[in-house]
């Protein structure tokens, strides 16, 4: 079993949610005194929640060697430890024997939403433990949450499986987003089988706060991208609308249930296939076993984000591919070792992808130029850390990302240009990196443990190296050696409010982030994040010293589960810098001032 917590965001608006499972691991002795307790009361509609599950989860939210990206959290691992406790006959629960720390208590109640608009609709309380406190009043006051449901059918009225439902909500203003929170959902699964029709073609979103949505089905879309469905229908609103201002809005009542919000799509839409090969750059010779990924552009040249690869198929023993399926429009074709995940050193290959447009007929001849790339080997070594540190090191992988020349590159080459070369690190500390390609190389590492690893430095032939190698076409690069160092420095902050509000009305958190410069800042190796809770307080733990930005943002309103809007009066962030040395505390206080607010326009 594990939690995934954070998701590894390219900077092209690619969104690649990468699942693995690790080996579980032995828990490491915990010491620390356990004299805190946490207590409060879940009803719902007034009324008692009896026999309800609360689970309060210890939270860390320590850097995972250098990664803004993701890491996953397992039990026992060192990265936050569930409890539970189960309410009374009035709707009470008291969790006790809690070290020090910071936690988020949430409801097993996935048909139920707050009472109140906030950002705790997904039922989720944050809050921070001193030694010894007891904790009371961390309510759940509920109310049954609405559903819709319908049948999605063809234009002969027969029931389309598996089909993707979209959901937006309306505010007051008429304006549309889209209303799928997967935060409000328990299990992450539920969340794509809730927006999809069964075999009778019925779908059923529940858990919804009362208020006013619209749906519809077919058309491209994110969504449709993952489950590779739908798009071969024009996208439809419901009640038979094509336009999506024709569409009916729906009124949602607190526990109430609107039925028949049904969608029929018309005459399928003709689809196509695009078939090619892919060789080698240099002898022509076809590349057997290639994952080929596409991605479609939007309107306006885009690249669509999603979180999961449309498609990755093998090539065969001559190198062919084939996709089916297509709509037309633009589209984008790359190489994507993403076995490389799993297996470590990659195919050997990298390729700068080519682009093909589909208008009324299928799409053959598509050829990729997959060219061999540098190597990086080495050894991983980890210093200035306990035993317990240095046996996660074996869970820790290496990833090679090239840095694009330019912003460009970054949109013209998403894939092609930042997806990681990624090698797991041996049981004698070697790796190997394969199909690098050629330029400016950032190194980063992150663990399947969750453990605050972090790179200290990085030495080719015995010179340190700052924050990139620059690699050449097929250069066989060995002696790298990447330092870890277990990092043992902690900021400790205070957020105030002035110029009118309160931290009530705002969800905030802190991010640090060392001082770099440019496009490669954001592959720093040092930094972290953290919530700051109810009473303006945070911490980031597990920084190697230096100085670092902190930077203060406002995550959603008070008032509402969707983030602020540019132009809505939004907080603008706060910035600041923290020195902090090794095996020290850096205590910060930041200010969030009510009366500047982000006036720029949508």
């Amino acid at each position: 079993m594990f939690r995934f917590t954070r998701f590894l965001i390219f900077p092209s608006t690619v969104l690649l949610a990468v699942f693995t499972v690790a080996n579980a691991q032995t828990p490491q002795r915990d010491n620390r005194p356990r004299t805190a307790s946490v207590s409060g009361r879940v009803t719902i509609a007034g009324k008692p929640a009896v026999n309800s599950k609360v689970v309060i989860t210890e939270v860390n939210y320590r850097p995972v060697s250098g990664d803004q990206g993701f890491h996953i959290d397992l039990p026992g691992s060192g990265a936050g430890e569930d409890y539970v406790a189960l309410t009374d006959a009035e709707g009470r629960y008291r969790a006790t024997n809690l070290p020090e720390g910071k936690y988020e208590a949430h409801v097993s109640l996935g048909g139920c939403v707050s009472e109140k608009p906030s950002p705790n609709g997904s039922l989720v309380e944050s809050f921070s433990l001193n030694e010894g406190a007891s904790r009371e009043n961390v309510d759940f006051a509920l109310v049954r949450g609405g559903v819709i449901t319908g049948r999605v059918t063809d234009a002969d009225g027969r029931p389309l499986i598996a089909r993707t439902v979209s959901l937006q909500v309306v505010d007051e203003g008429g304006r549309k987003q889209d209303a799928r929170n997967i935060q409000n959902i328990q299990n992450l699964m539920t969340a794509f089988e809730m927006f999809q029709t069964d075999d009778r073609g019925v779908y059923r979103i529940f858990g919804l706060r009362a208020g006013r949505y619209v749906v519809s089905a077919g058309g491209d879309s994110n969504m449709a991208l993952v489950t590779g469905t739908g798009a071969e229908f024009a996208r439809v609103w419901h009640l038979d609308a094509t336009d999506e201002n024709q569409a009916k809005v729906l009124e949602v009542a607190a526990g109430g249930e609107v039925t028949g919000v049904d969608i029929r799509l018309g005459v399928t839409k003709k689809t196509y296939e695009a078939s090619g090969r892919v060789v080698d750059d240099e002898t022509g010779k076809p590349i057997e076993g290639a994952s080929v990924i596409y991605t479609k552009s939007g309107d306006a040249g885009e690249i669509l984000g999603f979180s999961l690869p449309v498609a990755t198929p093998k090539t065969d023993e001559q190198g062919n591919f084939r996709f089916s399926g297509l709509t037309p429009g633009q589209y984008r074709l790359s190489l994507a070792d993403f076995t490389s995940f799993l297996t470590g050193g990659g195919s050997g290959y990298y390729s700068d992808g080519t682009r093909f447009e589909i208008q009324s007929a299928d799409v053959a001849g598509v050829e990729i130029r997959a060219k061999r790339g540098a190597t990086i080997s080495g050894v991983a070594v980890i210093e200035d850390a306990d035993q317990s540190a240095k046996s996660r090191l074996s869970q820790t992988m290496i990833m090679a990302y090239s840095m694009p020349s330019s912003p460009n590159e970054v949109y013209e080459n998403a894939f092609s240009a930042l997806t990681p070369v990624i090698s797991r690190i041996g049981s004698d500390g070697g790796f190997t990196l394969k199909g690098v390609r050629p330029g400016k190389v950032m190194i980063q590492a992150f663990s399947m443990s969750g453990a605050a690893l972090s790179i200290t430095r990085i030495e080719r032939g015995g010179v340190e190296m700052m924050n990139e190698i620059m690699v050449t076409e097929r250069e066989e690069i060995s002696g790298v050696r990447i330092v870890f160092g277990k990092g043992s420095c902690v900021i400790r902050g205070q957020v105030n409010v002035t110029g009118g509000g309160a931290l009530k009305d705002w969800r905030m958190s802190v991010t640090a982030s060392s001082e770099k410069e440019g496009l490669a800042a954001s592959f720093g190796r040092s930094g972290g994040s953290a919530e700051v809770d109810d009473k303006g307080r945070f911490v980031i733990e597990g920084l190697l010293p230096g100085e670092y930005q902190l930077t203060l943002m406002v995550t959603s309103r008070g008032d509402t589960n969707s983030p602020p809007r540019p132009g809505d009066g939004v907080p603008a962030p706060v910035t600041q810098k923290a020195l902090v040395t090794k095996g020290q505390e850096a205590q910060v206080t930041m200010t969030l001032d009510l009366s500047k607010k982000n006036r720029e326009e949508k």
